[in-house]
Order: C-alpha cells, then sequence, then structure tokens
C-alpha cells in the first residue's frame, strides 16, 4: 500500500512539473512578442536623469504604455476644460503635510509610495513625464520629490501647458483608465538639506544658500510668516528669472542661466542649498541647477522660511543685503 502511495505521488509530481513547463512554453512567445517589449521601453531617449522635454518630442507618445504623464497645474478645473491625452491630474498640496504643527512640509517615503504608486499608477520601470501652467514649480515639485526617493527617468515639459496647446497638439477630456502598480522609493539624502544642516553651514566657506522668493519677501517688506526676512548669507534669485516669454515660458539658454546663478554664489565647486517659503519654488531651482546646468552638490531645504521663522532660536535678517 505505502510503494503504491509513493509510485502516485510520484507521478502527480511528474505531471505537475510537465504542466508548469508546458505553461512556460506557451507563454513564451507572449513575453517576447513586439508589443510587450515594447510596453517596456520608455520611446524617449536620455532618460537616465531627469530633463526638460519637449512638447513635440513628448506628441508621439502621449499613448505609450511605459509613460506616465502627470497634469500638474493649480486649477482642477483646468485639467477638467481639457488636457493632455492619458494625463493624470494632482495637485501640488497633496505633496506637503503638517509636521510637528509646522504646515506644508513634506511626507515620509511610505505615504509617497502609496500615492506614486498606487494612485498614479507609475512603477519603477516606467518614464514619468510632468507639465504646469507657464511652466511654474508645481511640476518641478514632484520633479524633485521623484529624485529624492531614487526616481530619475523624469521629464518636465518646457513651455509646459501654454507651449502644448499653442503648437496644437491634441487635448482631451477624457480621464485616462489606470490601475495601482508597485513602486518602490530609495531616499537619497544627498537631495535633501534639513534644518540643522542648514544652521550647521551658514558660515562656512564653499557653501552657497539660494532664496528662491520674490525680493520683497526676501528682504521683509512682504510676507505673512511669523517672522519676516531671510536666513543670513542667502542670496536671492527669484525663480521666475530663470525663464523668458510671456503666454509661453520657457527656460532660458544655458549661458544666460549660469550667469545668473554664478552673480547668486552659485557655482559648481560650491555646495549649493536653495529655499524658498515651502520648498516649492526652491524645486524650480533645484530642476534647473542640477538637470539642466549639471551642477552635482543641490540640496533642497524643504523645510525653507516656514519651518526657519517658526523657529525663535535661528537668527534672522532684513533688507536686501545677504
Amino acid at each position: 500500500m505505502q510503494i503504491a502511495n509513493c509510485k502516485l505521488k510520484i507521478e502527480k509530481t511528474k505531471k505537475s512539473g510537465l504542466n508548469l513547463l508546458m505553461g512556460c512554453l506557451f507563454s513564451l512567445p507572449l513575453l517576447l512578442s513586439p508589443a510587450f517589449l515594447h510596453a517596456q521601453t520608455i520611446p524617449l531617449k536620455n532618460m537616465n536623469f531627469p530633463r526638460l522635454i519637449d512638447t513635440g518630442e513628448l506628441a508621439p507618445h502621449v499613448n505609450h504604455p511605459s509613460l506616465r504623464i502627470i497634469d500638474m497645474r493649480s486649477s482642477l478645473q483646468d485639467y477638467l476644460k481639457g488636457h493632455i491625452p492619458n494625463a493624470v491630474y494632482l495637485h501640488f498640496e497633496t505633496l506637503r503635510v503638517p509636521r510637528a504643527g509646522i504646515p506644508a512640509q513634506g511626507p515620509d517615503r511610505i505615504f509617497l509610495e502609496k500615492l506614486i504608486g498606487d494612485y498614479l499608477s507609475v512603477s519603477n520601470p516606467m518614464g514619468v513625464i510632468l507639465y504646469s501652467e507657464k511652466s511654474n514649480p508645481n511640476a518641478t515639485l514632484l520633479a524633485w520629490v521623484l529624485d529624492h526617493l531614487g526616481h530619475k527617468k523624469v521629464g518636465v515639459v518646457n513651455g509646459g501647458w501654454e507651449k502644448w496647446t499653442m503648437e496644437k497638439h491634441p487635448v482631451t477630456q477624457t480621464y485616462p483608465s489606470l490601475s495601482p502598480k508597485k513602486f518602490f522609493g530609495k531616499v537619497m539624502p544627498e537631495s535633501l538639506a534639513e534644518k540643522k544642516w542648514v544652521r550647521d553651514r551658514l558660515s562656512t566657506k564653499g557653501v552657497a544658500i539660494v532664496d528662491a522668493r520674490p525680493p520683497k519677501q526676501f528682504s521683509g517688506e512682504e510676507g505673512e510668516d511669523i517672522r519676516r526676512g531671510h536666513i543670513p548669507g542667502a542670496k536671492n534669485l527669484f525663480w521666475e528669472t530663470t525663464l523668458e516669454g510671456d503666454e509661453v515660458r520657457v527656460w532660458k539658454r544655458r549661458e544666460d542661466l549660469e550667469k545668473l546663478f554664478s552673480e547668486s554664489g552659485a557655482v559648481k565647486d560650491k555646495n549649493i542649498i536653495v529655499h524658498c517659503s515651502t520648498g516649492r519654488e526652491a524645486s524650480h531651482l533645484y530642476f534647473t541647477l542640477k538637470y539642466v546646468l549639471g551642477f552635482h552638490a543641490v540640496r533642497l531645504y524643504q523645510g525653507s522660511w516656514v519651518e526657519w521663522s517658526a523657529d525663535p532660536n535661528l537668527p534672522v535678517k532684513t533688507g536686501p543685503i545677504p
């Protein structure tokens, strides 16, 4: 009886193994089919690092399964009226939460992984294309978040929504049909400057602090924060000065950008800290320095002036002088 049972188990094992082998063989043509392989390949060149994307470069690939297009315009109503085909909407405020009572701070990795994977339907192999209106910092804020999580396949549409529509590329009101995906982030600490890290380097040679806020907020003439002014030693470079154009706003030429940053003390051989009120505007300078100009040592102080001004133990300076 025992021998018969053993023989039966052996036969079942053989049959199970044969079924598994046959299943793999039948699946192989599917896995090697052009459609499957095509879905795994990002159709845009040079997507190993974040970069500016031209509208004409994106237009032929809006339906490609390896791309996720995200509309970061400030108004949901604008998205409802029309958007780039297959674009999913995300408001930039979703990327900010209170921490210890301080508003507009960064969420943790787990929160962001769920947002990016479950709700934006982004997996790690995919490319992410971001656009906003007037090339404002909404798109670069998410670009920084993805960079902070180690996801480098990111493009920001140069000229944003206005350039897309001016060139009469396709527009739709249809929402994309998306399903949750798995996204895993690996925090890159060199992309972030925390409050203590900034405070400890206020008088350090080789460090440049750049404030992206409007000049009157930098000087302390305007502002709604607990204290007005700026971090001592910081130089002011309003984020909008990196763009040119009226209705369609694109990044300035490389040589013009290098001159702007050089005048603010931001040169390649320095460690550069960018900040603003809440990190949003500073993300524009971060993206420009690191991925348009190719600077290496750039950090975003995410807590920015909202956090700094709330701490009475930290120094504040007023006036236009650093």
